[in-house]
């Protein structure tokens, strides 16, 4: 048994992955490696050759280089009412033991995201129970797998303030190559199409904690296209890129390690919004945010991070950004998203 149980979905996100490009799922658009997502809500998803959905929109090439419509998403927030075994204030809690062995259909707590990478629910290396997230992204640049939950109407998926806790195997950390675990966005309040995302992740061998304000590339029917916290090669490019580097903290690899992280959004009248981040328990001061980082690769250092109306989305996964990256295989367990500071299992 696990520590955290799953609880109960009040109003679920509701487009997720198909299995190896195969058919996809009635009502909603399922993706599946190499093949296309289907169409809007009431529609019947198309086979991995490429159909469209009865009803719906057809989506876009998906695996292999290919993005997804968002197309069936709920215009409700995700909810979930604690069990008896998640912590007192969890908004999420999420241990990946009511899947199947190898599923890689998600739906309808996620939604599944692999850009040149690979999203399934298997019993190879579980954190405690029977089954983890296990995620694989090919070396390379803008390689992503990752769990998303998100909304088309604007509305919280987690709070302003949140605490996030998730356990996290990987093969291996990039000696160079920028890459994330943790990130939540939303829109500022005079753009829905922008996204003003807080992340953590790292970079150069050591912690990093980012902001970053984008476009967020819309479908023809005007719903938002099924992203994780990175662009894909076509996207608009960042208007801001910035961050907070360590200069000695670290992320373990080969071992299970507890990622912890606080996003505080609640403070832009203020400009004094913050981010913080644990490992395995201990607080990586170097990385803690109060008001803006340290450095830009884009924009201007002195912009403060500001936070959206509402985070929207919330992205779980492994992501890396640069050309140096390695193969990667990582696993993930017992999430929990909290009002109050989660702790190490």
């Amino acid at each position: 048994m696990k520590r955290y149980a799953l609880g109960a979905l009040i109003s679920v996100i509701s487009v997720g992955c198909g299995s190896g490009g195969g058919s996809g799922s009635t009502g909603t658009g399922g993706k599946g490696s190499g093949g296309i997502s289907g169409g809007a809500t009431g529609g019947t998803a198309g086979s991995g050759s490429g159909g469209a959905g009865t009803g719906g929109a057809a989506g876009s090439a998906a695996g292999s280089g290919g993005a997804t419509v968002d197309a069936g998403a709920s215009d409700h927030p995700s909810a979930e009412v604690a069990a008896a075994g998640c912590p007192t204030g969890a908004v999420i809690c999420e241990d990946f033991e009511k899947y199947t062995d190898g599923a890689t259909d998600l739906t309808p707590g996620w939604e599944g995201y692999g850009y040149v990478g690979t999203v399934k629910v298997d019993s190879s290396k579980p954190h405690a129970g029977n089954r983890s997230l296990h995620l694989t992204a090919k070396a390379g640049a803008m390689h992503y797998a990752d769990i998303v939950r998100q909304t088309q109407d604007g509305s919280a998926v987690v709070p302003l303030v949140h605490y996030g806790r998730v356990m996290v195997w990987l093969t291996e950390v990039p000696g160079a190559s920028h890459w994330t675990i943790s990130h939540a966005a939303g829109p500022p309040p005079d753009d829905r199409t922008k996204a003003l995302k807080f992340s953590e992740g790292g970079e150069a061998g050591v912690l990093l904690a980012g902001y970053s304000v984008r476009p967020r590339p819309l479908a023809p029917n005007g719903m938002f296209l099924l992203r994780g916290g990175g662009q894909e090669p076509a996207d608009p490019t960042a208007t801001a890129d910035c961050h907070q580097l360590s200069k000695t903290e670290k992320m373990p690899a080969q071992s299970w390690v507890c990622w912890e992280w606080k996003f505080d959004g609640s403070k832009n009248d203020t400009k004094q919004n913050e981010l913080h981040l644990w490992v395995n328990g201990v607080p990586q001061t170097e990385v803690d945010v109060v008001g803006k980082g340290n450095a830009c690769s884009t924009g201007n250092m002195a912009q403060p991070w500001l936070a959206p109306v509402a985070f929207t989305k919330l992205i779980i996964g492994w992501e890396q950004y640069q050309g140096d990256a390695p193969d990667q295989e990582a696993w993930l367990d017992d999430l929990v998203i909290s009002t109050e500071k989660v702790g190490c299992p």
